[in-house]
């Protein structure tokens, strides 16, 4: 029986290094049916949750939750080790949860920053890596389109939000079609073709007008999650040897 044991754990341990985490998962599962004193092992607990994160978050989520009631100890390696996992699998708010009590300060400000949470960052960056908490000033100084300008700019003129937000095409477009409506609309009322008007207000005037609004903050918006992309982007590679 302990031959049978170590030769499943070895196997397990086997796949887990190759990567063919469903397989170690299933390894893992028949090891701790077997022997459930195994379970109390750190190392195997440990690559039995990677492997499961791996496969299927939700179970993946149960055992790291586990994980940390029955290992409350938990030491700065095992917690980095699970903290990259994390990271990889782009579940960056529970990798924070993890990392943060730990010595390892570089990746959690990398983390927070692949979060979104780039004021955190900068905190963990002012006297670690002047180089990266410089690169974190200048993202945040970067000028972005307000959403709200955008959207005020086109209720009052129509179009000029959108070009406003970066889509000139777009804005002119609206800008032409919603004057052509406005003056027709004008027209009608001034005959007194009431029918006319109510005509163009509900195919034409609302729906380019309202449209108009909403396209620029849609478009601000958009343009922002580019530049931020764009930027993470290129802290992702500059810095890959960090994750």
């Amino acid at each position: 029986m302990i031959l049978f044991i170590f030769t499943q754990i070895a196997l397990a341990e086997s796949l887990f290094t190759n990567r063919l985490y469903e397989l170690a998962l299933t390894e893992y599962k028949r090891v701790f049916f077997f022997d459930s004193t195994a379970q109390r092992d750190l190392s195997l607990r440990l690559h039995y949750t990677i492997s499961a994160l791996n496969t299927n978050f939700l179970k993946g989520y149960e055992e790291y939750d586990k994980l940390l009631k029955d290992f409350p100890d938990i030491g700065d390696e095992s917690r980095i080790i699970l903290g990259r996992e994390l990271i990889k699998n782009k579940h960056y708010s529970l990798a924070i949860d993890i990392l943060r009590p730990t010595r390892e300060k570089r990746l959690l400000g990398l983390c927070y920053l692949l979060n979104g949470q780039y004021y955190n960052a900068l905190d963990e960056f002012q006297n670690l890596d002047e180089e990266i908490a410089l690169e974190v000033k200048e993202f945040l100084k970067k000028p972005k389109k307000s959403i709200t300008c955008a959207m005020i700019l086109s209720m009052f003129l129509p179009g000029w939000g959108e070009i406003y937000a970066g889509d000139f095409k777009r804005g002119l477009q609206d800008f032409i079609i919603t004057s052509a409506s406005g003056l027709l609309l004008f027209k009608s009322f001034k005959d007194k073709k009431y029918v006319d008007a109510g005509i163009i207000i509900s195919l034409l005037f609302n729906r380019f007008y309202f449209g108009s609004i909403s396209n620029a903050g849609r478009i601000a918006q958009r343009n922002n999650e580019r530049l931020e992309k764009d930027w993470l982007d290129y802290i992702k590679k500059k810095y890959s040897k960090d994750f």
